[in-house]
């Protein structure tokens, strides 16, 4: 009991903790212009270990990581483990003629895994954001009858989630030198909530007579919603004594299900002018409407992988796609900016630890991490479905001496997202990964009874 009211009120903390969005001003603004279009950019990997290896999570396990993509991987914890991590992303916007740049600072989330149940079990919890729109976009351009206007578009907010999920080996056979195999399962369950908050305006010059308009639009997302997993791993070479090296392998799906969001969206629509010092004086309210309901229906989304390993080095090759053609969004007044479609990413990622599973100097104990990822995104503009590839590569540096597996990780993705083609923007970024993991001294045990004889 004693440990089940740790973790309430470990999930109350994280909840608190997590901020709907922690950005930092750019020259672009603070994040990617293309966050204006569906449900802004989405982050992908929950924790800097992950993000390292090009985003993989459906066949990745880690006894002192928490990957929340596949919860059967709950099941490989050897050690409860705190995680958190932020991103800095630095980025030069280009088009067809001019070019800008921006930077944008967030946090990755925090979450904690504990393993129980004599290895058979293990528990995750957790916050991350899932998407982020944050933008502030201004176009000039003259009109029929010769006025010139200014249009700017600024948006902020997103999606995040909470959750709490478990994983269960159903069946393992081992002997005596680890050979064998072992099938595991895992659910979460998440509670996606978040606030896109847009603002659009309409501003004329002073000698036109004419009033600046301001559309303010406040979309308040929330319901649950859940990801099932499944984790196969096996021998690829067995071991025939102690001093062989063993070569396994992990087959791993996971599954998004499709999910109604509840919306409730208020909109302030007023004409306003401009004073010699820039303030802005409210002549009427055109509308106001507060409370208007409706929902997002998400599509289902699948992810499937295969790694090949031993006690030094890791290999992983995955696929992740997600209908979002079929996203349905009934909230009246509200409709998606552009066309989206249906999205895949296609990674290949590994790591290496020199000393294995046990030992060796600080370099040795250093996990050395890589990925490249493709990704044909969901979004559609102008006509164009946006593309985008990023190569990654860091490390896991070890904290705190040999008797803790805590680490400190760190790393960067070098990528480029869209085209200058057909009007559009081309991202050019370098993004910064850091974070840490906290895990206990080898001689401790938390949240295990201790018993007395």
């Amino acid at each position: 009991m004693r440990c089940w009211n740790i973790i309430a009120r470990c999930i109350t903390g994280l909840s608190v903790a997590m901020p709907i969005g922690l950005l930092a001003q750019g020259d672009q603004g603070n994040g990617s212009p293309y966050s204006a279009y569906g449900l802004g950019e989405f982050v992908g990997s929950t924790q800097v270990s992950q993000a390292l290896m090009g985003g993989l999570g459906a066949a990745v396990v880690d006894p002192f990581s928490l990957v929340s993509a596949n919860p059967a991987s709950y099941v490989s914890l050897q050690r409860t483990c705190f995680e958190t991590g932020m991103v800095v992303r630095p980025t030069r916007y280009k088009t067809a003629s001019e070019e800008a740049f921006g930077r944008r600072v967030g946090l990755l989330g925090l979450s904690m895994g504990v393993p129980f149940g004599k290895g058979r079990w293990g528990i995750g919890i957790g916050v991350a954001p899932v998407s982020e729109v944050n933008y502030n976009i201004t176009d000039a351009q003259e009109l029929g009858d010769g006025t010139d206007v200014t249009y700017n578009y600024v948006g902020d907010g997103g999606l995040n989630q909470a959750f709490i999920g478990l994983g269960w080996t159903v069946r393992e056979e081992r002997d005596s030198l680890n050979n064998g195999y072992r099938l595991s399962v895992g659910a979460n369950l998440s509670y996606l909530f978040g606030r896109v908050e847009e603002t659009r305006k309409a501003i004329y010059p002073e000698n036109t007579g004419l009033y600046n308009t301001s559309v303010v639009s406040n979309l308040i997302l929330r319901d649950p919603t859940g990801n099932l997993g499944v984790h196969f791993q096996g021998d690829l070479r067995r071991k025939m004594d102690r001093s062989d090296d063993g070569l396994y392998f992990l087959a791993g799906v996971a599954v998004e299900l499709p999910t109604n969001l509840g919306a409730e969206q208020d909109q302030l629509v007023t004409n306003y002018a401009l004073s010699s010092r820039g303030v802005e004086q409210t002549y009427d309210t055109v509308s106001y409407v507060q409370g208007r309901p409706g929902n997002f229906a998400l599509p289902i989304g699948l992810r499937a992988g295969f790694t090949v390993y031993d006690m030094r080095w890791t290999l992983s090759g995955e696929v992740v796609v997600r209908n979002w053609q079929d996203l349905q969004v009934s909230t009246e007044g509200y409709a998606l900016p552009n066309k989206l479609a249906n999205s895949s990413t296609y990674i290949l990622g590994g790591s290496y630890r020199p000393a294995g599973e046990i030992g060796g100097s600080f370099w040795e104990r250093t996990i050395y991490r890589a990925g490249i990822r493709y990704y044909n995104d969901y979004l559609v503009v102008n006509g164009t479905q946006l593309q985008e590839i990023g190569m990654s590569f860091g490390v896991s540096l070890p904290l705190m001496g040999s008797t803790t597996r805590s680490r400190f990780n760190l790393g960067t993705e070098l990528g480029q997202r869209g085209t200058t083609a057909n009007g559009l923007i081309q991202e050019h970024y370098a993004t910064v990964y850091l974070g840490v993991t906290i895990t206990p001294d080898i001689r401790e045990q938390w949240f295990k009874k201790r018993r007395i004889e």
